[in-house]
């Protein structure tokens, strides 16, 4: 029967990347401390990020402080109105032009520089081209800045880590970034089809009463996000492909893709660990927790519960994936997640098209983060046909 546990040092706990899986197993819900708690079994995760009195808005967060009212710090109405402003750029139809038009001209490139030779991280060198450039494209950033807003973004990542790091260079990164955002806007490098400009006129048609400097900060975020997450999940990806799980001819099919990619999923969420508060007393799973807690809510721990999940450490297509929440549940699940499917399908392609095998030559299976989680310490070989 689900119920709470206790841990007797939080800090070192949850400095480990799988820390989920040190907590007592017959407990779903688990007091690390005076007001912080952590929700690890399948239904209690999906039922606290669902929750309606736990929220993501908290004065005193890293990202709100950075960031200023935003997407993924807000709640009720003005969530739903930062979360409007994204749908015309993630809808159906605009995503089938982004892997019409935009998509081929990144994975190609990509594909040629890794072609024939080993990568001995994989992660820092390639995972961010594709995402990078796409995110740039649909922001309507000049393509010549892509790698500087790399290197201004990746140490953001922090900010929306557990535990964060909040740093006076994270916060003029944010600045820098929000004025070439700005810049970039105000030449009109995308004629009229960028981010911004579509989210403007979404603003003003629908009369959303959000500022310019609030706008631009979804977008950041938006880009951050959107850019991290599949860099994480990238790797993960070419780390199962370099495993030999199953030949890679196998991966031109269309529905054996879909499966490779949602069981990567389930195993690698690039998000392991989402931070929630309790804004009122509440319980989960018949467990209470005192308003002003911290939830730690862990998908790791939810996509791999026993329960749900036969033998959930090994990796198995063709499984029953009811119950998977790689981007999560409830009003902040990720509003990109058909965007992303869409571009780690075609990398997938392209690569089966190009290399006769994928083979992982070093690996000390270690994890690296919890919000943009991906296997780390590992050599990947491209070779050609």
């Amino acid at each position: 029967m689900p119920g709470i546990g206790t841990v007797d040092n939080p800090a070192a706990l949850l400095a480990k990347p799988h820390w989920y899986r040190n907590l007592p197993a017959e407990a779903d819900v688990h007091r690390l401390g005076d007001g912080l708690f952590a929700v690890t079994g399948n239904a209690a995760v999906q039922e606290a990020l669902a929750h309606p009195d736990i929220v993501a808005e908290h004065p005193l967060k890293a990202s709100a402080r950075a960031f200023g009212p935003n997407v993924l710090d807000a709640d009720g109405p003005n969530h739903r109105a930062f979360r409007s402003l994204l749908a015309p750029i993630l809808s159906a139809g605009r995503i089938a032009e982004y892997k019409q038009r935009l998509m081929p001209g990144l994975i190609s490139p990509l594909v040629d520089s890794i072609a024939g030779i080993e990568a001995d991280d994989f992660y820092n060198s390639f995972a961010h081209k594709v995402p990078y450039g796409i995110v740039c494209t649909i922001l309507g950033i000049d393509a010549s800045l892509e790698d500087r807003f790399h290197e201004l973004t990746r140490p953001l990542a922090r900010l929306l880590d557990y535990p964060t790091e909040e740093t006076d260079q994270t916060h003029a990164n944010v600045a820098e970034l929000l004025r070439l955002i700005e810049q970039q806007r105000a030449a009109r490098t995308a004629d009229g089809q960028s981010l911004l400009e579509t989210i403007e006129r979404t603003r003003d048609r629908k009369g959303i009463s959000l500022t310019d400097s609030e706008v631009r900060s979804t977008a950041l975020l938006f880009f951050l996000a959107g850019t991290e997450t599949s860099s994480a999940f990238i790797t993960s990806l070419v780390y199962c492909m370099g495993r030999s799980i199953f030949d890679l001819d196998e991966l031109r099919d269309n529905a054996v893709r879909d499966d490779f990619i949602e069981e990567v999923l389930r195993l690698y969420p690039p998000v392991q660990t989402i931070v929630r508060f309790a804004s009122e007393d509440l319980t989960v799973q018949g467990v209470d927790v005192p308003r002003h807690s911290a939830v730690l809510t862990s998908i790791a721990g939810a996509n791999r519960d026993p329960r749900v999940f036969d033998n959930p450490d090994r990796f198995r297509t063709g499984r029953s994936l009811k119950g998977s929440i790689p981007f999560a549940v409830g009003a902040h699940a990720c509003p990109g997640a058909m965007l992303a499917k869409t571009e780690f399908s075609l990398l997938i392609e392209k690569l089966a098209e190009r290399c006769s095998d994928i083979v992982i030559t070093r690996d000390r299976t270690g994890t690296e983060s919890q919000s943009f989680a991906h296997p780390t310490n590992f050599s990947v070989e491209f070779r050609t046909k």
